[in-house]
């Protein structure tokens, strides 16, 4: 009765600790490689207490045999464990000792045995017990070989102590499992079953579990961290693999990119064209499209594992859209305060001086062609019909002048009545054409409303030549005096000749 106790007690520790392992399983071999050994321990541990009843039905003998092939097996997942938690690749070791325990298993029906007895090595040869126990052994000698090994050459302070942790319980565990196996039933004459086995056991998976709670042996992600942390995280979060593709998003990343499908497996360049696994991105910002929505995000991205140039890499992505519009707005609005005047809605003398040297020291040459405009004999109007008259036939000129020109030029009101045309790239030819088209829209503007016979004239000066945008001027301020001195209305195309 106290031993069914007992079993009952470590049967519920071990069910604990294997939910708890299941329940927050993840990708990582390792924590898969530790719930196939808790598997195959509790298995082993159910069918042992149905073997203890002599059942040689077709449904007993099968129970049996599962149960001897989960109990050889159990030293070859423990290996499989230590492989994966050292970083080792399975190798011919590790199959060859696969293959032998596989033999030695299938070899046994060679050997008459007596199911009554649970342990496969009571056999009734008795040189054959020995072999068949040492080869089982194998694979659990190798695997403490690895594990001590890997505890001598590591400097991992935190790997060390998880090492420790794993050569305590196994050497608990081995011992238990001697005493019980060999000592008490040969030197003592007390025969034990399993049940210390059953111990051993669990002293073994307990230091391991230790291991996981305090020093984070295993790389688990409980349900809490997982969906709280990750999937409803305000920050859009993503891990990729080094073939660029989605190993997992959560659900903000998947609203930035506004795609519910991206999912594991896609690749990153289908939503971000330029990206790059091989770039650690530092708050980078990319422009992505959405249909024919424009949009802006930033990218921070690092190697989950910056030891190994395999490792997948953790993507944190922002959308800054609304900021970045929100600062080019702001820089409009202060362009606009700074250079454009507010009566014409053409750029001011301000942004002339600011910007307008297109052929300044960093910025390469370009043919330039500069209007010099003047409104003839304004200062009657301002007199004959008021200063409020003036200023709104200036802004109906400013309108007409910049319907006369091509979009990507540009005009200024340089003070007054006067205004700047510049012009880049523009033959002599076609630049005087625009003067012309500029001149008769002022003629043909309706001021009827101030008095029936009002037109406007204008006296153009035009220059042609490479800058600086300075001399231009002077030089085209000149082309518009001789025009006023020639009788006004007309464009005079400046030459050095001239007076």
């Amino acid at each position: 009765m106290v031993w069914l106790i007992a079993f009952a007690v470590i049967y519920g520790v071990m069910i604990f600790i294997w939910s708890f392992v299941y329940l927050n399983r993840s990708h990582n071999k390792v924590n898969q490689s530790f719930l196939y050994f808790l598997s195959s321990v509790i298995l082993w541990m159910v069918l042992s207490i149905c073997t203890n009843y002599h059942d040689t039905s077709f449904i007993g003998l099968a129970v049996k045999t599962v149960y001897w092939y989960s109990m050889l097996n159990l030293s070859l997942f423990f290996l499989l464990f230590v492989y994966r938690f050292i970083g080792k690749t399975p190798d011919r070791w590790f199959y060859g000792l696969a293959l032998l325990n596989t033999l030695t298993i299938f070899s046994r029906y060679l050997f008459p045995i007596d199911y009554a007895d649970p342990t496969f090595w009571r056999l009734s040869v008795p040189v054959i017990a020995p072999i068949m126990s040492s080869i089982f052994s194998l694979p659990v000698i190798l695997a403490l070989f690895l594990v001590l090994r890997e505890y001598r050459v590591t400097k991992d302070t935190r790997k060390k102590t998880q090492l420790r942790f794993i050569i305590c319980g196994s050497g608990l565990a081995s011992l238990v499992s001697v005493i019980s196996e060999y000592v008490l039933p040969t030197v003592l004459r007390i025969d034990t079953h399993l049940y210390l086995m059953y111990v051993g056991i669990l002293i073994f998976v307990v230091s391991i579990f230790v291991s996981i709670m305090k020093y984070r042996l295993l790389n688990i992600q409980t349900e809490y961290i997982y969906r709280k942390l990750f999937l409803n995280s305000s920050n859009g979060i993503i891990i990729i693999n080094k073939n660029q593709k989605i190993v997992s998003i959560n659900n903000t990343a998947k609203r930035i990119l506004q795609s519910d499908t991206a999912d594991a497996g896609n690749r990153m360049t289908d939503y971000i064209g330029d990206y790059s696994f091989e770039t650690n991105y530092d708050q980078a910002e990319v422009t992505i499209r959405s249909g024919d929505q424009e949009r802006f995000v930033q990218l921070t991205q690092d190697p989950i594992d910056p030891s190994d140039q395999n490792s997948a890499k953790l993507m944190t992505i922002t959308d800054v859209t609304f900021t970045k519009l929100e600062l080019q707005r702001e820089k409009e609005l202060l362009i606009e305060k700074t250079y454009i005047d507010q009566l014409t809605g053409l750029y001011n003398k301000q942004y002339l001086a600011d910007c307008g040297d297109l052929n300044g020291e960093n910025q390469p040459a370009k043919a330039l062609v500069l209007l010099f405009i003047d409104v003839d004999n304004f200062k009657a109007i301002n007199d004959d019909y008021g200063h409020l008259a003036g200023d709104d036939v200036l802004k109906t000129l400013a309108a007409s002048i910049k319907s006369s020109i091509r979009k990507d030029a540009s005009a200024v009101r340089f003070g007054g009545d006067e205004f700047i045309v510049l012009l880049e790239n523009a033959s002599g030819g076609e630049a005087y054409q625009v003067a012309e088209r500029i001149r008769q829209s002022a003629a043909q503007l309706d001021l009827s409303r101030y008095a029936p016979n009002l037109r406007l004239s204008l006296s153009i000066g035009l220059v042609e030549g490479m800058g600086p945008v300075n001399d231009l001027i002077v030089k085209a301020d000149r082309a518009m005096y001789r025009s006023k001195s020639n009788g006004k209305d007309r464009i005079t195309v400046f030459s050095a000749e001239g007076p």
